[in-house]
């Protein structure tokens, strides 16, 4: 599949925000309970150090948020979130847009990529970040309250360079 990786713009904004808001709603993986409007979306995406949305043609299929993990002296450790249109899920679109992002961390100088709350049952987003060299470093017992208000664990990622 051809992937074209490139910053938002304005005029992606609206499919960068319905993609967002998808995965908000289906409650498995972002931890915002919030959908945003276009507005609030175009906010948010423009307070990151990088936004970055993965084009198939003209149509946004995926996206990822890049920005420093914390503030200050731990401001040197990057974290992102990712997120693929349902279509275009197993087609390879989440693994270019991790692979972009470590690319994009590393041009911006953090040390590297951490992870704070991957769900437990995000299966392949685990297998993904495993297979790209990623190391489990701590696991949140109960960290994540599904759309149904079960709880299950998160798990802390890191890969430094």
């Amino acid at each position: 599949m051809n992937i074209e990786m490139r910053p938002l713009s304005q005029a992606d904004l609206k499919q960068a925000a319905a993609i967002w808001n998808f995965i908000v709603e289906e409650a498995n993986s972002f931890p915002g309970d919030q959908v945003l409007c276009e507005a609030e979306a175009g906010l948010m995406f423009a307070q990151q150090t990088a936004t970055v949305c993965a084009f198939q043609g003209n149509e946004v299929v995926g996206l990822y948020i890049l920005h420093p993990n914390n503030i200050g002296r731990c401001g040197h450790i990057a974290n992102a979130s990712f997120g693929v249109k349902p279509a275009y899920r197993g087609k390879g679109i989440g693994r270019q847009l991790v692979e972009d992002c470590l690319k994009r961390s590393q041009d911006k100088g953090f040390k590297g990529l951490q992870f704070n709350a991957v769900v437990s049952t995000n299966y392949p987003a685990i297998t993904l970040y495993l297979k790209l060299g990623f190391k489990i470093i701590g696991t949140i017992k109960d960290g994540y309250r599904l759309k149904d208000n079960r709880y299950v664990d998160t798990l802390i990622f890191l890969k430094s360079w």
